[in-house]
């Protein structure tokens, strides 16, 4: 299977990181949704609903949309062991190939790129495949754990949840 996040093989799951200590800490995963290709990238390009899903996000702010209404820059607030830290990122978004990307503006101190694409199975079903490379420049109890257990895996792990519980 090829998408525009490359090729993949063919089976639910996939999942790929490099050794813990390596920057930036790239990750991947794919795995079946049960919900429309269309519903869970609907779900998904909206930033604003992150911190219901992914619990280590405190808030999300929208600075600027594109033309379309879509948030553009999102500044979000993420939890951290002993405090928080915030950081801003910038969406694009593909509805011909149900994919959304994201990343930190140029000169950031964090570093975080990614982009998940929803692919039709069936009416009701969808593979999602999820990319994420993240340089942190904290990492403490809470983000180690995070890292040592597959970043990628973790958001994606949320987000099924969340598509079930919801839909």
């Amino acid at each position: 299977m090829v998408s525009a996040l490359g090729p993949r093989p063919s089976h639910a799951l996939f999942v790929s990181v490099a050794p813990l200590g390596q920057c930036p800490l790239p990750s991947e995963v794919s795995t079946t949704l049960n919900i429309a290709a269309d519903e869970a990238y609907e779900i998904f390009a909206d930033p604003m609903e992150i911190p219901r899903w992914l619990p280590m996000l405190q808030t999300a702010r929208t600075l600027t949309r594109c033309d379309e209404g879509l948030a553009r820059r999102v500044a979000f607030t993420r939890k951290l062991d002993r405090g928080s830290i915030g950081y801003t990122l910038e969406y694009r978004y593909d509805p011909a190939k149900l994919s959304v990307a994201w990343s930190t503006p140029e000169g950031s101190n964090i570093v975080l790129t990614g982009e998940a694409q929803f692919i039709p199975l069936s009416a009701t079903a969808c593979l999602m495949l999820y990319r994420l490379i993240m340089d942190l420049p904290i990492v403490d109890k809470l983000t180690r754990r995070e890292l040592e257990t597959h970043p990628a895996s973790h958001v994606v792990a949320e987000f099924r949840e969340y598509v079930r519980w919801r839909c």
